[in-house]
């Protein structure tokens, strides 16, 4: 009876992931697919998603965040740690899925990488997981799946379940937005150069006074700059300016 009842739920553990991948494969809209995926991986407690998408055809990256806390995700920008932090090379480096924590384990790593490493572990964001997406035409990407202080960490079953949704999540976007992926969105030089400021932590009634223009333009660039990157607040925007290369590391005065 007992393993009747152990069968039972992982046939029902199989259809429910089944239809989840056939809804994923039919999504009709990247963000009708960023609701299917965030709603699958916070039902399944997982607190913090990060989600890059690259293009090695025309240099372009998407970036997607979810739960991070924005002093850590700022100070990732301002600090140029994306430069140090060793976790997306490692997942580029390896077909499986690994702990942030295991980071070490892998690779030599420069004294750089180390300290970035305990810089993560001092944050208070926990562990979580990476691992690499695979996409047509070197659209590659990488997710990290951050679920916080949890003793429990999840099976090596749910992590395999992570990672399929995530690589089937990641070709249906390649599919959504193949026609976009040729050239990234462009700012007026204005805009970019607001969206530096932001990128180094200035608020809009600041970067008036450094631009010498008034708030009510600053607050008008925002929303255009907002449209142009389709987001909807300053830290994504930053961000996504970054991983598109529409910004440079070298443009918020990180060297």
């Amino acid at each position: 009876m007992l393993g009747e009842t152990h069968a039972f739920r992982m046939d029902e553990t199989v259809t429910g992931i089944s239809r989840l991948l056939d809804e994923i494969r039919s999504a009709a809209s990247p963000q009708a697919l960023w609701d299917l995926v965030l709603d699958y991986y916070l039902t399944h407690g997982i607190k913090m998603i990060s989600y890059h998408s690259a293009n090695a055809r025309n240099g372009s990256d998407r970036v997607i965040i979810h739960g991070f806390p924005e002093d850590w995700v700022c100070r990732y920008i301002g600090d140029g740690l994306r430069k140090v932090d060793p976790i997306p090379d490692l997942a580029n480096a390896f077909s499986f899925p690994f702990r942030w924590s295991q980071a070490r384990e892998l690779a030599a790593l420069s004294r750089e990488n180390l300290a970035y490493l305990e810089t993560l572990e001092a944050s208070g964001l926990g562990d979580g997981f990476a691992f690499c997406v695979f996409g047509p035409r070197l659209r590659n990407g990488f997710v990290g799946l951050g679920f916080g202080e949890h003793k429990d960490c999840p099976s090596p079953e749910q992590v395999m379940d992570y990672q399929v949704v995530a690589q089937v999540a990641h070709l249906r976007f390649c599919e959504l937005t193949a026609e976009s992926a040729s050239a990234p969105s462009r700012l007026s030089s204005r805009e970019k150069q607001v969206l530096e400021w932001v990128a180094r932590g200035k608020s809009n009634s600041v970067i008036a006074d450094i631009m010498k223009i008034s708030p009510h333009t600053v607050d008008t660039m925002m929303r255009r700059i907002y449209d142009k990157l389709d987001v909807t607040d300053r830290t994504s925007a930053a961000i996504k300016a970054l991983g598109s290369g529409l910004l440079q590391y070298q443009d918020v005065g990180v060297a």
